[in-house]
């Protein structure tokens, strides 16, 4: 049955469409990476405020700790790691010692001394940038706040100078571990009580660096280490354009699995194409993938209510698509296999885990293709098109399968048959249905579809689809942008006001109301007409840290990472949206590195380089000890 929408347009040759036969889904991928939740893990997940491990004089054993920002009345919870499930308890028994108190004990068995090489080369540079903050280093601070050492130095004289004048006084004994390959054998050489001092602190999602009167950073007894950028060297090194973010011409340009109808190259309805991502989102729905695809195109062509905001219409060049892609289908009749759309970039997003050991509800990030449309006469439209798939994780373990699953294409040379095959296998394990049957009734693991586009009316446009109860993709507010009547206004800046801690600390979400249940906030789609776009209030001098606070904020939103707040012109993956065939989509300077003056900072600057910094978030969750990664912090930067 069609549904009211497309009933509305009966001039788009839908009698003909109806006639079109179903067309077969690809071969179900039957993948489930996740399971029933642990509800106790479940109160934990985003509790967490710091986690310390304590040596042990039994070698290869340790005492964890995991402390949580509030007590709850769960007394014990058993977590998936390595050697198998662990118990943690905050009942005053065993290893934890004092019940009730919202920290929860384990006794467990790491490899510390692999863990304190890892934390070497992060020392010695500590040491370095204490003693000379002049030096060409650049310290990392959090996702997507890369500054210079001296500024991290001076940041820390205005905001924290007592933990800086401690950090600074221990440098040298610090230097002293250095020494040693065996972190029990240095902490016996330096005369550290290692049932008291722990052998590592790690933040979690809670915590707070001034009321701990602590940096946000690792801390090897009790020292910290600072992170320096590019980071040392890691155990499990990451190719980007292997495992990340693949542009290469022989992967979205395969013959066989991908297919671009304007040149005719590829296989129509190959797993990589836009007509058999369509297709297996249309499962279940009862329409075609042709009218489920022609639904989402003509939501723009209507008006929207949208958390209490009226969406207008914007449809200048929409039948121009529609009437293109008739063009393109063999029979004249609308053909999903030959929607002018042309494959830019394969991506995996492993900095948006979440709740990583804490059972279901966690997650091991997102696998994306990114498409950009063609226009009727067959040209690259600015016009992007981002199938995002969440991946279900129930525990660390899977997390790391999961991860290294996209590690192992490093065996194969990018756009070879044997590597192709292998990525299919990957992407194939989210984007086919089947792979997510608790959803229904398309049981996709789709977890949102974003565009980003100026082809439709003046300005880009910024949207986000999710699959609903009826299967059929309906828009959906923006994520973390306000909607953009209140930038420059007293309402942000009461906003800020109020989620300054949760903003700096990076786990704020913008909710649909603020400040009130039935004062809608978030927006229902993202615009900006210029690159130099950002969000910010002429005032801010009432906040603790305005220049971050702000940045962060306006980072996070849709409109500003996609123009003034990165440098960038609207899109990160390709030239405005395109590719021209032959080519590799261009990636944007936020992406490879950059540095960007900051809006309203004074001249202040960042580095942005998006792709090492998931580099290094891909390679912790490889190398890294489930305990450790049971601080991990998704990024609040979901785009």
């Amino acid at each position: 049955m069609l549904s009211p929408l497309l009933r509305e347009w009966p001039g788009l040759f839908l009698s003909s469409l109806l006639l079109l036969a179903t067309a077969v889904a690809a071969p179900t991928q039957e993948t489930n990476i996740g399971s029933p939740s642990d509800t106790s893990a479940a109160t934990l997940a985003n509790n967490v405020a710091e986690l310390r491990i304590f040596l042990t004089e039994d070698s290869g054993m340790v005492r964890g700790e995991m402390a949580t920002a509030r007590p709850s009345n769960v007394a014990e919870l058993s977590l998936a790691m390595e050697e198998g499930s662990v118990t943690f308890r905050d009942d005053g028994a065993g290893p934890d010692r004092v019940k009730g108190d919202g920290v929860f004990s384990a006794r467990f068995k790491l490899d510390t001394t692999a863990e304190f090489e890892a934390l070497r080369a992060g020392l010695r540079a500590t040491i370095d940038v204490l003693r000379d903050p002049g030096q060409d280093i650049l310290i990392r601070r959090g996702p997507r706040d890369i500054v210079t050492a001296a500024d991290a130095i001076r940041d820390a004289e205005l905001k924290t100078p007592e933990i800086l004048k401690k950090a600074r006084q221990e440098a040298k004994r610090a230097a002293r571990l250095l020494d040693f390959q065996d972190p029990l054998r240095a902490a016996k050489a330096l005369d550290i009580n290692i049932a008291t001092t722990p052998f590592q602190r790690l933040p979690g999602p809670q915590f707070d660096p001034l009321e701990r009167k602590q940096f946000k950073v690792e801390y090897l007894f009790d020292f910290p280490i600072f992170t320096t950028f590019p980071p040392p060297a890691p155990r499990v090194t990451i190719d980007r354009d292997r495992s990340l973010l693949i542009t290469a011409k022989d992967v979205v340009e395969d013959d066989e699995l991908s297919f671009d109808a304007c040149t005719g190259t590829g296989s129509p309805g190959g797993p990589w194409s836009f007509g058999h991502l369509m297709r297996e989102l249309a499962h279940g729905t009862g329409l075609t993938p042709e009218e489920f695809t022609l639904h989402w195109l003509l939501s723009w062509r209507l008006p929207h209510e949208v958390n209490g905001w009226i969406v207008p219409a914007r449809h200048q060049q929409l039948q121009h698509f529609i009437d293109g892609w008739r063009g393109l289908s063999p029979s004249g009749l609308l053909d999903v296999d030959y929607f002018p759309a042309r494959l830019l970039a394969i991506v995996n997003r492993p900095d948006l885990a979440d709740r990583i050991g804490f059972g279901a509800g966690g997650s091991a990030g997102e696998g994306r293709l990114v498409f950009g449309l063609m226009t009727g006469s067959c040209t690259p439209a600015s016009f992007t098109v981002i199938f995002e798939y969440g991946i279900a994780a129930n525990s660390c373990i899977e997390v790391k399968a999961w991860q290294q699953r996209w590690k192992d294409l490093d065996q194969f040379d990018v756009g070879t048959a044997d590597y192709n095959e292998a990525l299919e296998s990957v992407t194939r394990a989210f984007t086919d249905h089947g792979s997510n049957p608790g959803q229904r009734p398309n049981t996709s693991s789709l977890s949102q579809m974003r565009t980003n586009e100026n082809q439709l009316a003046s300005g880009w446009d910024m949207r986000e689809f999710r699959l609903e109860d009826t299967g059929l993709l309906d828009l959906v507010p923006v994520k973390q942008t306000p909607h953009n009547d209140f930038n420059g206004k007293g309402i942000l800046l009461d906003y800020f006001v109020i989620n300054e801690a949760d903003i700096l600390n990076n786990r704020h979400v913008v909710g649909e109301r603020f400040p009130d249940d039935l004062d809608p906030f978030l927006g229902a789609v993202s615009n900006t007409l210029f690159p130099i776009y950002f969000w910010s209030v002429s005032d801010l001098n009432s906040l603790i840290d305005p220049v971050e606070t702000r940045r962060k904020f306006s980072l996070a939103t849709c409109n500003g990472c996609h123009a003034g707040e990165t440098g960038t012109r609207f899109t990160h993956i390709g030239n405005e949206g395109r590719r021209e065939m032959g080519q590799p989509a261009e990636l944007s300077g936020f992406l490879r590195g950059e540095t960007v003056t900051v809006p309203m900072s004074g001249g202040a600057t960042r580095r942005y380089e998006d792709l090492t910094e998931r580099e290094t978030v891909m390679s912790e969750l490889l190398e890294r000890s489930c305990f450790w990664l049971l601080a991990f912090q998704q990024s609040p930067f979901v785009h």
